[in-house]
C-alpha cells in the first residue's frame, strides 16, 4: 500500500515538472534557436542571441502565433542534473500528446520503476538514457525513445530533455511567487537529494516562495488528505508560473525574460522548431491547466503490478505489465483508447 502511494507521488510529480518544462520551452520564442550541427551526437540545445533577442522584442512580436492545426507526441524526460547521486537517472518520463485541431492535451505518465528488457538485460526505464550516454546524448535519447514507443504504441515526433534544477531556477527568475498556504506544514521527513531527511516548514497564510520552497511545497507528503492535498498545490504552482511567465512585459522585463531564456539555454535540450515553439505556445497560454487529462500506469489501474525482480546483483520492487511482465498489450491498448477519447 505504501509503495502504491508512493509511486501515486512520483506520477503527481512528473506531470506536474513536464508541464512546467513544456511551458518553458514554449516560451523561447523571443530568441533565435539554432542546432549544434558541428557535433553529430550531440542533442540539439536552443542557443540565445541578445542581438536578435533586442530586435524581436522592439518589434513586440512575442505572442504573434498561428494556430496550432497538427497532432504531435512529445516525449518529456526530466533528469536530476549536477549535484545530485545520479544526475542522469530521468525520473520524469511522460509523452504530452498535443491534439491541435481540438485543442486538447492529454499526458502520459511513465512510473520510473516500470521494468524493461534491453540487449544487456532488465533494468528499470529510468536508466536507459544514462546507459547509452558514454556513446553519446542522441544514443541514450533513442534508447529510451524507442522503448516508450514500444510501450505505448504511439510514435514519438519530438523530445524535451530538462534538469529537475531548473524549475527552482525559472521561479527565481521570475522573482519567486505567492501563494496561499491552506494549512500549516510540518514535514520531519522530507527526503533529499543525498538519501537522508531535513525538516520542512510552512505556516498558514500568503506566503512567498521562492524556488528551493517552491519545489518542496509542492513535493511533501505532509497534508490530510495525501495526494489530493499536493495535486492542489501542485496546481496552485503552476497556475502560479503561468500567470507569471505570461505578464512579464517584453520590454519592461527584458532582464527577467533574458534570465529565464538563459536558464532554459543551459538546461533544456529539444528538437522542436522555432515555428512549432511559436505555435504551440500560443496553444498552451490558452490552456486551463486543470483540464488536462491524464493517464498513468499505475497498479490501482491495473496497467501494472508491482514484483520483486532480480537487477543485475540487486534484487529490487519493480513494475511491470500486469498479465505478462514485458508484454505491452494491455498498456497500448488504454493509450489508444485514452488519446482517442472524445
Amino acid at each position: 500500500m505504501n509503495q502504491n502511494r508512493n509511486w501515486r507521488r512520483v506520477w503527481n510529480l512528473t506531470v506536474w515538472l513536464g508541464a512546467i518544462a513544456l511551458l518553458l520551452v514554449l516560451n523561447v520564442q523571443l530568441f533565435n534557436k539554432n542546432f549544434l550541427a558541428e557535433a553529430k551526437d550531440t542533442l540539439p540545445q536552443i542557443k540565445l542571441n541578445l542581438v536578435s533577442a533586442s530586435s524581436f522584442v522592439i518589434k513586440n512580436q512575442m505572442y504573434e502565433t498561428e494556430t496550432f492545426s497538427e497532432t504531435r507526441n512529445i516525449l518529456v524526460l526530466g533528469r536530476a542534473g549536477s549535484g545530485h547521486i545520479a544526475p542522469n537517472l530521468t525520473d520524469t518520463i511522460a509523452v504530452t500528446h498535443i491534439n491541435g485541431p481540438l485543442k486538447k492535451t492529454r499526458v502520459i505518465s511513465i512510473p520510473r520503476d516500470l521494468a524493461v528488457k534491453t540487449t544487456s538485460g532488465i533494468t528499470k526505464i529510468n536508466a536507459l538514457y544514462q546507459m547509452d550516454l558514454k556513446d553519446s546524448e542522441k544514443a541514450g535519447l533513442d534508447l529510451i525513445k524507442n522503448k516508450v514507443e514500444e510501450l505505448t504504441g504511439l510514435t514519438i515526433d519530438s523530445f524535451v530533455l530538462f534538469d529537475l534544477a531548473t524549475v527552482e531556477k525559472v521561479i527565481d527568475d521570475i522573482g519567486g511567487l505567492n501563494v496561499y498556504v491552506k494549512n500549516d506544514i510540518l514535514d520531519t521527513r522530507f527526503p533529499t537529494d543525498r538519501g537522508g531527511y531535513e525538516i520542512f516548514k510552512l505556516e498558514k497564510g500568503q506566503r512567498y516562495l521562492n524556488g528551493q520552497t517552491a519545489l518542496k511545497f509542492v513535493r511533501t507528503r505532509n497534508g490530510l488528505r495525501g495526494d489530493f492535498d499536493r495535486m492542489e498545490r501542485q496546481q496552485e504552482i503552476l497556475k502560479a508560473v503561468k500567470g507569471k511567465i505570461i505578464s512579464l512585459n517584453p520590454f519592461w522585463d527584458f532582464p527577467k525574460l533574458w534570465g529565464i531564456f538563459r536558464t532554459v539555454q543551459k538546461d533544456i535540450r529539444t528538437d522542436l522548431s522555432l515555428a512549432d515553439i511559436k505555435n504551440l505556445w500560443g496553444l498552451a497560454k490558452n490552456t486551463d491547466l486543470e483540464k488536462i487529462e491524464t493517464l498513468s500506469f499505475n497498479p490501482e489501474n491495473g496497467l501494472v503490478v508491482a514484483e520483486k525482480m532480480k537487477l543485475g546483483a540487486a534484487t529490487a520492487y519493480v513494475l511491470v505489465a500486469k498479465d505478462k511482465p514485458f508484454d505491452y498489450t494491455g498498456i497500448k491498448s488504454a493509450v489508444a483508447d485514452f488519446i482517442n477519447s472524445q
